[in-house]
């Protein structure tokens, strides 16, 4: 199922687009901490929450439903 196809799904869909802008944010993010010397403990808890997000998306895409029920 594709993005495109999940935005005419309601609440999932906008979870999608939500959910990707964030990671893009924590992506950006993390090369400007790495570009400014960051230390190692504050990469690693952005890569842990980049990897958070991309599984909360991934389960998201795979069930449809974001997690809510149909009458949320």
């Amino acid at each position: 199922m594709t993005v495109s196809l999940l935005r005419h799904r309601g609440r999932s869909g906008d979870e999608v687009e939500e959910l990707l802008m964030q990671i893009r944010g924590l992506v950006f993010v993390r090369a400007i901490l790495e570009q400014r010397g960051a230390s190692a403990s504050e990469l690693h808890e952005h890569r842990l929450e980049t990897e958070r997000l991309r599984r909360r998306l991934a389960r998201v895409v795979a069930d449809g439903s974001g997690g809510f029920d149909a009458a949320a």
